[in-house]
């Protein structure tokens, strides 16, 4: 995490925030003080279980422990393994919490829960949130809600009609850094006109998820609870029955933050995707998919474009989200020093900027020099002299975020708030779950929400499928 002090990083402070239209949550996640009773309601102990400790569920799990004033009293998943090690756990931080491998065990015995945090495999999320809802319980669940609309859409109408909260798990939401790029990008329109988003996410070469010896699941309780074999149950992600691909695994987080800043829903699709690299899998190794959004601007509605990219046989140019306007570009990512701002050399200064730093300045990259002819070589013993950088090619070496060679235009460095924003990308998530419980905060992304996103990406999936182009219907948005 860059430090907000040093000379050229981007001064935003916590007016900046509640100001931010991005951050209606923000403050409350961020606040270090509540007062009257509000501070009663934040001292109240909550009653916590979680369904589904496996990888994902270990990262909400270690991030809620942050939380002060919360009780983890139960934990359920099918793998005894997975179960004994968040018991294991939990009982360091003096938390004892019940074991079971049946959720609808769990929701029966454990009359005291205030909420459920869900990490299970994605195919059983709306059964298990819908259960917990109907049983009284708030919900977190991670994404994707489900492989299956029908069902994510039974999960929205679930928590209307109990008055419970359903939170999502695009996290990026609640990220301070995010909600100030929202606030650039809206607000300030920093970008000018949009006119292009794009983003990606690559891999390295996949892992197989193993299994210590002698930790298997027995075939009946495999098959009880829906898989045929420990290797399906355990990367289930590569399959068809339990996920939603890669867009629904990975693209959702990043197409989810497209939606947002937009303020729109896409209108068409089309996409092109494979499985070139791997073997034995269902689902897709790489996508490549362009949305297009309705977009209004100073009265009139135009058409943005977007591009979303992934591969799971290469990390080449790792993680993060592109906005390019006619004025400049913002390039944002959970990775704290990738991005910033860039504005076109030829836009006029923006108030906003009066106020940064003083910007650093790209240059086109210098014209290739004729070809030279070959110098003598350097005699024997002797070193040749190295050759003077030039004032551009000093540019190019400060200018460096993220582009490999510099634009013309005036760079602002990645984004980030007075003080630094030092969380993990989850906390300031749960933070705000448990905060609309406790004081009736704004969710950040409350089911509706999520669901816009579950039905953007399932359709991409069944644009590659239909190898065409496919239209969004309004309606489809709506839970």
């Amino acid at each position: 995490m860059m430090n907000a002090e040093k000379k050229g990083s981007m001064s935003i402070t916590r007016r900046d925030l509640l100001k931010a239209g991005g951050a209606i949550g923000a403050g409350l996640a961020m606040a270090p003080v509540i007062l009257g009773e509000a501070a009663k309601a934040a001292s109240k102990d909550l009653n916590i279980a979680f369904i589904g400790v496996g990888t994902q569920g270990r990262v909400l799990l270690t991030n809620a422990l942050k939380i002060p004033n919360l009780r983890f009293v139960a934990v359920c998943d099918i793998w005894p393994y997975n179960q004994g090690y968040a018991v294991r756990l939990l009982k360091k931080y003096q938390h004892v919490a019940n074991p079971y491998v049946d959720y609808q065990e769990m929701l029966a015995k454990e009359k005291d829960l205030d909420a459920v945090l869900i990490a299970s495999p994605d195919w059983v999320h709306a059964e298990q949130a819908i259960a917990c809802m109907k049983a009284g319980k708030h919900v977190y669940s991670e994404k994707e809600m489900s492989n299956d609309v029908s069902l994510a859409k039974q999960m929205v109408k679930t928590s209307q009609e109990t008055k419970k909260l359903l939170q999502i798990g695009h996290q990026r939401r609640s990220n301070p850094r995010y909600q100030l790029a929202c606030d650039f990008f809206r607000a300030k329109k920093a970008c000018g006109l949009p006119v292009f988003v794009s983003a990606h996410w690559n891999r390295p070469k996949r892992l197989d998820a193993a299994w210590p010896q002698g930790q298997e699941l027995d075939e009946a309780t495999l098959k009880k609870f829906g898989y045929d074999t420990m290797e399906r149950f355990r990367n289930w992600r590569r399959y068809k029955k339990f996920s939603g691909g890669l867009l629904a695994d990975i693209g959702s987080h990043q197409i989810d933050i497209f939606n947002w800043f937009l303020k729109s829903s896409p209108k068409t699709v089309m996409a092109s995707g494979g499985l070139d690299f791997y073997e034995g899998q269902d689902w897709f190794d790489n996508v490549d998919a362009i949305f297009e959004w309705d977009y209004e601007w100073e009265g009139k509605k135009r058409v943005i474009r977007g591009f979303y990219q992934t591969l799971t046989s290469s990390s080449h140019g790792g993680y993060a989200e592109t906005f390019i306007g006619s004025e400049g570009s913002i390039i944002i990512s959970e990775m704290a020093t990738t991005g910033g701002i860039r504005r076109e050399q030829e836009a006029p200064e923006a108030d906003w900027e009066k106020a940064m730093p003083k910007p650093k300045v790209g240059a086109e990259a210098p014209a290739a020099a004729p070809a030279a002819a070959p110098a003598a070589a350097p005699a024997a013993g002797t070193a040749a002299a190295p050759a003077a950088k030039t004032a551009d090619a000093k540019a190019d070496e400060e200018i460096k975020v993220g582009h490999s060679v510099p634009q013309p235009g005036r760079y602002y460095p990645p984004i980030n708030t007075v003080p630094p924003f030092d969380k993990s990308e989850h906390l300031p998530h749960i933070e705000n779950f448990i905060a609309a419980i406790r004081e009736g905060a704004a969710l950040n992304c409350p089911g509706e929400v999520g669901y816009d996103t579950a039905v953007t990406v399932l359709k991409a999936n069944d644009a590659v499928a239909q190898a065409k182009r496919l239209e969004y219907a309004p309606d489809e948005f709506k839970a």
